[in-house]
C-alpha cells in the first residue's frame, strides 16, 4: 500500500465515512398538557461514533465504535392534552422529529402525583456530500419508545424507558487509485436501549440526569454494549 493510499484511507476514515448515534434521549412520559404549551432543553450526552473500517482497503469489515461527548437539544410542544410533537437533535447526528402520546396518568400541567405511561416515535434522515466530493451518503433513522414514570411531588419525577432504533447508512466513495474507489457501503445499525433518570423541577426550570444502557448491532460488526450518562437543563412555558 503506497503513501497515497494510506493518506486517502486516513482522510476517509477520519472525517467522511462516519456517523453518530445518540446515547441518551431524555424523554419522560409526561406530555405538556393543554394546547400550545412547550419546553426546550439543552443536552449533554455520551454518543456513539461509528466509522466504516477501511483499513483493509475494503468497506466490508463493518465499523469501528468510539464513544464521544455531544451537545444537543430537545423541543416538545403540545397540540392537545395527551399529545406532544417532539424534535430531538444531537451534535453531528440526525435530527429526529416525531410525537409522544401519553395514554395513562396526568400531564405535566395537571401535575398529578401518580404513575405515567407514554409511547413515542421519531424519524429522521440526512443526505450529505463531503467538500472534496469523496463521499456521498444518506443516513435514515427511526426510533420507537415506551416510557414509564412516577411523579413523587411537584419537584421530583422518576422515569425509565425502553427504545428500539434502526439506522441505515448508504454511501458512495470516490477514491481513485484505491480498492474502495466506487464502493457503495450499506450498513444497518440496530440499537436497543434501557434508560433510567430523574427530573427535578423548580417553577419553570428543570434539570434531568439520565443513564442509558445500550446494545448496538451493526452489519459485519460484533455487537457493542455500553453505558451512556448525560444531563440536561431546560425551561417550560
Amino acid at each position: 500500500m503506497n503513501f497515497f493510499l494510506i493518506l486517502v484511507l486516513f482522510c476517509l476514515g477520519g472525517c467522511a465515512t462516519k456517523y453518530v448515534i445518540p446515547g441518551n434521549r431524555f424523554l419522560t412520559p409526561e406530555t405538556q398538557g393543554q394546547a400550545f404549551r412547550g419546553q426546550v432543553e439543552l443536552l449533554q450526552t455520551n454518543a456513539n461514533q461509528l466509522t466504516i473500517d477501511v483499513t483493509k482497503d475494503t468497506v466490508d469489515e463493518g465499523v469501528i465504535y468510539n464513544d464521544l461527548s455531544r451537545m444537543g437539544f430537545l423541543l416538545s410542544h403540545s397540540f392537545f392534552e395527551q399529545f406532544d410533537v417532539i424534535w430531538s437533535h444531537t451534535g453531528s447526528a440526525n435530527s429526529m422529529l416525531g410525537g409522544k402520546f401519553q395514554f395513562y396518568g396526568a400531564s405535566r400541567t395537571a401535575n398529578g402525583l401518580e404513575h405515567k405511561l407514554a409511547i413515542a416515535a421519531m424519524v429522521g434522515a440526512n443526505e450529505h456530500e463531503t467538500p472534496d466530493e469523496a463521499v456521498e451518503f444518506k443516513l435514515g433513522g427511526q426510533e420507537f419508545l415506551i416510557i414509564y414514570g412516577y411523579r413523587f411531588s411537584e419537584i421530583v419525577l422518576a422515569y425509565g424507558s425502553f427504545s428500539h432504533a434502526t439506522y441505515d447508512f448508504e454511501g458512495t466513495i470516490s477514491a481513485p487509485g484505491t480498492g474502495i474507489d466506487g464502493a457503495k457501503p450499506k450498513l444497518k445499525t440496530k440499537v436497543n436501549s434501557l434508560s433510567a433518570g430523574v427530573e427535578l423541577t423548580l417553577n419553570a426550570f428543570f434539570g434531568k440526569l439520565e443513564g442509558t444502557y445500550q446494545q448496538l448491532q451493526t452489519s459485519d460488526t460484533k455487537e457493542k454494549l455500553r453505558l451512556a450518562v448525560g444531563y440536561s437543563i431546560g425551561l417550560n412555558w
